[in-house]
């Protein structure tokens, strides 16, 4: 987590501690004598149950945990709930607010965040029978009664619910604590991140690698907390009377394997299957948030392992299961039913009139069957998995194919700088043999010019030296195609010129009005000629590209001669180019500009950008040639 600048250990004290907020709210959550909370609205119960998740991310945007723990603290004031938690964790998010954010930052959110409690109080009475439908007060006199319109709600539990208000002083005292914190873990600008760079990290935290186990942990948490909920509405409806007190919440743990599901993906998908069908047996209507749970498990068995052929037993078994849950609950013996629900044996059976056993409590277990619709609708995510798979196998193909049309560019290129040198050498070989085997039958002939005369001596001689010239205008230009790949031949080059010739080079090419910057330090004539060509030739193939691509306003020409070999910089300001593009498209020059270094044992780097010039650094060390 060091880009984050948070220590993994701080990150797991977060989530439990957004663990804990979490498990405090869900030990209500399926009691139906907790005050007001059965009667307001399932959304606003499950929203409530998922808020304390913010703690876990206080420390990477607290921007965000602030509002929402407030929101969180309202909201269970609201439904009778002990936000005592929910305040740690608020308190927690202030320290935080203030140390990653300016005062004035810090001060906005709370303010605002604070002020929404205050202002929703001011419509205390229509807020209240919004969230609990069908129930009213009749507050218009002081002397009138409260009355009560909610099917199950006592007269004590709306007046706990209406008077349970947010006070005013609970805002005042966040937004004075808030600014001790800001004047205590002060912020200057300089200190306190972007908003761009906090909402960088907090999409770090919920989608980077680093995260994972953490997130994973809190997914569990968050889903045992919402299938809570669920079976808590359906206990207040009368569901769930004939399995054991501890049953609904033993069912909602199940989705605690979530936690696990990376690396041991069956683990959930059994446990849920198992808590999907206890939950189909007792609930009068479908839990949403447990199926989600367990299609979510189905999804990761299929879609998480890597190799093709783990398939052979994930998909099988994923599928397995769904054909196994109808099949079950049309098969379930008594005798096992009553194992799972112990109300069957202690009701007993009761014969009717007609001499056939009766037992209620199994028959309306028995009579929810699995539906085979649910089993079909689970098959979704498990095609989804498969589809992910495909993709990622088709992106991996096409990584792997790009990976492999880029090797087969470079060995290419390699090969035509092999065939040029392999060209190039027969050349010089037939020029300097044809030449060499000339000069020797012409000398050979020394001694009968001599004998014939001085005229045919000095015709001989000339010959001799038309020859040596023929051979050296032919190898000139040879070595004029080798330095100049790119087909433009430079005429005022010297034999084997060095680093002093580099200011006449220079002074050559800014005639074409391009202001060059020389700056020479060292021994010029120190290194040697090898070495000195080489540098000299980088500079005047820099310089040609330049001319050529650059359209640069400005050239800066650095060369330090040392001891132990020469530095050789090229900069300017021009547009640039792609460098992996120019070494894919096999661009000749750079080609030839990396062969001359590595034949001199040196390094060259060449870095460019599109829009932000070009630098061609190279050092060419003393006796480095291999």
């Amino acid at each position: 987590m060091k880009h984050l600048g948070i220590e993994q250990r701080a990150l797991w004290l977060d989530a439990g501690l957004a663990a804990i907020a979490m498990v405090s709210l869900e030990w209500y959550a399926a009691d139906p004598q907790t005050p007001g909370w059965p009667f307001a609205w399932l959304w606003l119960r499950m929203v409530l149950m998922v808020l304390p998740v913010l703690i876990a991310i206080r420390r990477v945007e607290p921007t965000v945990a602030v509002p929402g723990l407030i929101l969180g603290a309202y909201l269970a004031v609201l439904v009778g709930q002990p936000p005592w938690f929910l305040y740690g964790g608020l308190v927690l998010a202030l320290w935080s607010l203030a140390g990653r954010c300016r005062v004035l930052t810090v001060a906005a959110v709370v303010i605002l965040s604070a002020a929404a409690p205050v202002l929703l109080e001011l419509k205390r009475f229509s807020l209240v029978t919004a969230l609990y439908p069908g129930a009213y007060a009749d507050i218009g006199r002081a002397e009138a009664p409260l009355a009560v319109n909610s099917p199950g709600m006592t007269h004590d539990a709306w007046e706990t619910i209406y008077f349970n208000r947010w006070l005013w002083w609970f805002s005042v005292g966040i937004v004075v604590l808030a600014l001790v914190f800001a004047v205590v873990r002060r912020r200057s600008r300089a200190e306190a991140p972007y908003a761009w760079q906090r909402w960088a990290d907090l999409r770090t935290f919920l989608s980077g690698p680093e995260t994972t186990e953490v997130r994973d942990f809190l997914l569990a948490v968050a889903a045992a907390g919402l299938i809570l909920t669920e079976l808590g509405q359906e206990i207040f409806k009368g569901a769930w009377w004939s399995a054991p007190s501890w049953m609904p919440y033993g069912v909602a743990a199940a989705a605690l394997s979530l936690a696990v599901r990376r690396r041991w993906p069956v683990v959930p998908v059994a446990l849920l299957a198992v808590a999907s069908l206890i939950a189909n047996w007792q609930s009068f209507q479908p839990v949403f948030s447990l199926y989600l749970a367990f299609g979510l498990a189905l999804y990761w068995l299929v879609v998480s392992p890597k190799r093709s052929r783990s398939l052979r037993w994930t998909l099988p078994v994923a599928i397995g299961v769904l054909v196994v849950l109808p099949v079950i609950t049309r098969v379930m013996r008594v005798r096992y039913l009553q194992l799972i629900f112990p109300e069957i044996k202690r009701r007993g059976w009761d014969a009717t009139w007609a001499g056939v056993l009766h037992n209620s409590t199994y028959d309306g277990i028995a009579a929810k069957v699995w539906p085979i619709a649910a089993s079909l609708v689970l098959l979704v995510p498990i095609l989804a998995a498969l589809g992910v798979r495909q993709y990622r196998r088709n992106r991996a193909a096409a990584a792997r194919e790009t990976e492999l049309e880029q090797a087969a560019e470079e060995l290419e290129a390699e090969q035509v700088v092999l065939t040029e040198r392999s060209i190039i050498a027969r050349d010089l070989h037939d020029v300097v043999a044809h030449a060499v085997n000339l000069m020797v039958i012409q000398a050979e002939t020394g001694p009968d010019l001599v004998r014939r005369g001085e005229t045919d001596v000095l015709a001989g001689f000339q010959r001799i030296g038309d020859t040596g010239r023929r051979a050296l205008s032919e190898l000139d230009r040879l070595l004029s195609t080798l330095r100049d790949e790119a087909g433009i031949a430079d005429p005022q080059l010297a034999p084997q010129p060095g680093l002093s010739d580099l200011s006449q080079l220079v002074a050559d090419v800014s005639k074409d009005h391009l202001p060059i910057e020389l700056d020479l330090e060292g021994d010029l004539d120190g290194p040697p000629e090898g070495q000195q060509l080489t540098a000299y030739r980088l500079v005047q193939e820099a310089l040609t590209n330049v001319i050529k691509h650059a359209k640069a306003t400005g050239v800066r020409v650095a060369v330090r001669s040392e001891e132990t070999g020469v530095r050789v910089e090229v900069t300017d300001d021009g547009v640039g180019f792609d460098v992996a593009a120019a070494r894919r498209g096999n661009r000749h020059g750079l080609a030839g500009m990396r062969e001359r270094v590595r034949i001199e044992g040196g390094t060259l780097d060449i870095r460019s950008t599109p829009g932000s010039g070009t630098t061609v650094d190279a050092w060419i060390p003393v006796g480095g040639r291999r």
